[in-house]
């Protein structure tokens, strides 16, 4: 969907700017939009989240394309609304979801109130206020796919659980109420009574769009109950067997959790039956392809005729839709053919490309996708001309700094590290950040050692604690102990990944409480939950990176390479990278550091974050770039798994114990 919503509101965008010059047409514009809600209600008295129809839901992206692309007759709209004497109140919610289109929250806060005035007995109302008093007004943070925390709405938390509260009162154990509760509660980090609460109201209404929802919730990083979402991203595609992002969830879910090849292969089927255009061809590959991809070992010989029945029939015009030839992706990266599994994304980046062409209409997360599928295939020249210069004037400040963060990061991938740290600085100059000013004094201009979880057999202990400034994935201050000779023995910054947000809250507040951290630091996409875990407040010791590397193909960039990108933002004299062999080695991590469980693949290990959510080939492209800008220093097996070309390294780790 997205290419064609793309263009056309491209040229919904194109209209409104250039009929918005006549005087008072600007206005005009504002009010016709609000007003045509009134042929499809943005919901009706008795729901809270209505199911749209084809129409309802092209009205809707249609009024937001042309309410955003026209700020000045918003913005004159809302100056000429007198709010107390509206006694209409869908007209009032119309106005409402408009306003928050542009982000006009206290607007859209007031709209709200003024219809609980009006209908104080319909728990609809209650439910649209409860809505708007978790984004009351400007001044908080959101999470922005591509430029990480931005400025965003705040939450009047205990406010809008009154006010669902209330719904609850007016409409009993609706299922709707439930679901809206659930998405309260796990919000403000109660994250089991939160999932409890959508499962619940699920299991009374099924739709797809609720599950998925719920599914999202129980997969993050912090919570991981896969097989709960597993089971319900299955029910979405049982309901909606053409989503794409059922399937997809299904896919990362299973391929985490238990590794069910043939429960995922069907889900897969029930997806591709989904689109009749070349069905009986598609399916004819895949009834060749089942017991393959589906068989309990894929060795060599199968992985060679999985490779080969897809090109041949590529050559007769016949692929497996975009997601069911990610399943097989991943199906041989962890059956150890990591070289076939790459090559094959390959050609789903060439895919991509094809698919959503470059012209991107003005729509950021278009031009993200296009410019990591060429990245994914080595085209970072291609990649900078489509974003530098900047190639469309933004709408708002939050749109170029989308466009800026994109451009910083195709420069970075080329090598050239000067726009990042441009980019980086601006932003923290505009939106302090709780920590960064601590981050800075103690990275700005000094020599940083990034020291790995890696088994090696470098004894470079005394070299790393020669470094101003000691970081490491996942503090343990008695592993450091016992391994002081190799890994050295001071530690200043520790980050921990999203899965690991408990332990944060545990070894990693212990320690900097006790003064043996100077920071904490912990993922963007953490941030919620570090809060609810450490009691709703952030402490100074606990830094939430701002943004990662936006431009990954598939997944995010893994710990060490997630790291470097974040010191190098603080403009570091050096970085010196050491014990990180990116699964190379003889084992994935120092004995100790993990449970004997997650150091391998397998049902439920840690370790299939690896592949399943991450890309060795793009990490390791991503820590070559920073090397050649010169900032990066890399030693002992470090230095001698970057010396590699892509190839050899990915067949050192094919190599590898990881694959058992």
């Amino acid at each position: 969907m997205l290419k064609p919503l793309v263009l056309a509101a491209d040229v919904g965008r194109r209209a409104v700017r250039t009929a918005a010059k006549a005087p008072g047409a600007d206005l005009a514009l504002a009010r016709a939009v609000v007003a045509a809600g009134r042929t499809v209600p943005a919901a009706r008295g008795d729901t809270l989240r209505p199911d749209r129809s084809r129409l309802g839901a092209l009205h809707e992206q249609a009024a937001d394309v042309l309410f955003t692309a026209n700020p000045d007759g918003a913005a004159r709209l809302l100056a000429a609304t007198d709010v107390a004497r509206i006694d209409d109140a869908d007209r009032l919610e119309r106005l409402a979801r408009r306003f928050l289109a542009v982000d006009e929250y206290e607007a859209a806060l007031r709209l709200r109130r003024r219809a609980v005035d009006l209908q104080p007995e319909n728990p609809v109302r209650w439910g649209a206020l409860a809505a708007s008093l978790r984004r009351s007004a400007a001044g908080g943070l959101v999470r922005d796919s591509v430029a990480g925390l931005v400025e965003g709405p705040v939450a009047e938390e205990e406010a809008a659980r009154r006010a669902l509260a209330r719904a609850v009162e007016l409409a009993g154990d609706d299922a709707e109420i439930r679901f809206e509760l659930g998405c309260l509660t796990f919000d403000q980090g109660r994250t089991e009574d939160g999932l409890d609460h959508l499962q619940g109201a699920v299991a009374r209404r099924p739709d797809a769009r609720w599950l998925i929802e719920y599914a999202h919730r129980a997969r993050r990083p912090h919570v991981l109950q896969l097989d709960r979402a597993l089971d319900a991203y299955e029910q979405a595609l049982d309901r909606a067997p053409h989503s794409n992002v059922a399937l997809r969830g299904v896919i990362s879910a299973g391929a985490r959790a238990g590794q069910d090849w043939p429960r995922l292969w069907a889900a897969a089927m029930r997806y591709e039956a989904s689109l009749r255009r070349g069905l009986a061809r598609r399916q004819a590959l895949a009834a060749e392809l089942e017991p393959l991809v589906t068989a309990a070992h894929l060795d060599a010989e199968r992985a060679e005729t999985i490779m080969a029945l897809l090109s041949h029939a590529e050559t007769r015009g016949t692929r497996l839709r975009w997601a069911t030839t990610s399943l097989i992706v991943l199906r041989l990266q962890f059956a150890g053919r990591l070289r076939d599994g790459f090559a094959l994304r390959r050609r789903l980046a060439e895919r991509t490309l094809d698919w959503l062409g470059r012209s991107s209409g003005g729509h950021a997360g278009h031009r993200q996708k296009v410019l990591a599928a060429l990245l994914a295939l080595g085209r970072e020249q291609e990649a900078l001309e489509l974003i530098d210069p900047l190639p469309w004037e933004p709408d708002s400040r939050r749109g170029r700094r989308q466009l800026e963060k994109l451009r910083a990061d195709a420069q970075l991938a080329a090598g050239e590290p000067g726009p990042y740290l441009e980019y980086s600085s601006q932003v923290r100059s505009e939106v302090p950040l709780p920590g960064e000013e601590r981050m800075a004094a103690l990275v700005a201009g000094r020599r940083v050692a990034v020291v790995g979880p890696a088994q090696t057999d470098d004894q470079l202990g005394e070299l790393i604690d020669s470094y101003d400034v000691v970081v490491r994935t996942r503090f343990q201050a008695g592993f450091v102990a016992e391994n002081a000779a190799r890994l050295g023995s001071r530690t200043d910054i520790t980050y921990y990944a999203g899965r690991d947000q408990e332990l944060l809250a545990a070894e990693g507040a212990a320690a900097a409480e006790a003064g043996d951290l100077a920071l904490v630091v912990a993922r963007p996409l953490s941030m919620d939950a570090a809060r609810g875990l450490l009691g709703g407040e952030l402490p100074e010791w606990l830094r939430v990176a701002r943004h990662d590397f936006s431009l990954c193909y598939h997944g995010a960039l893994l710990g060490v390479p997630r790291i470097v990108y974040d010191v190098l933002q603080f403009d570091p004299a050096e970085i010196a990278l050491f014990h990180a062999d990116f699964y190379a080695g003889s084992q994935a991590y120092s004995a100790g550091y993990w449970e004997e469980q997650h150091i391998g693949f397998g049902p439920y290990s840690k370790m299939n974050d690896v592949i399943a959510s991450h890309d060795l080939a793009g990490d390791f492209r991503f820590m070559q770039a920073v090397a050649a800008t010169g900032r990066l220093t890399a030693h002992g097996a470090s230095a001698e798994v970057m010396a590699l070309d892509l190839d050899d390294y990915l067949e050192r780790v094919e190599a590898a114990p990881l694959f058992g």
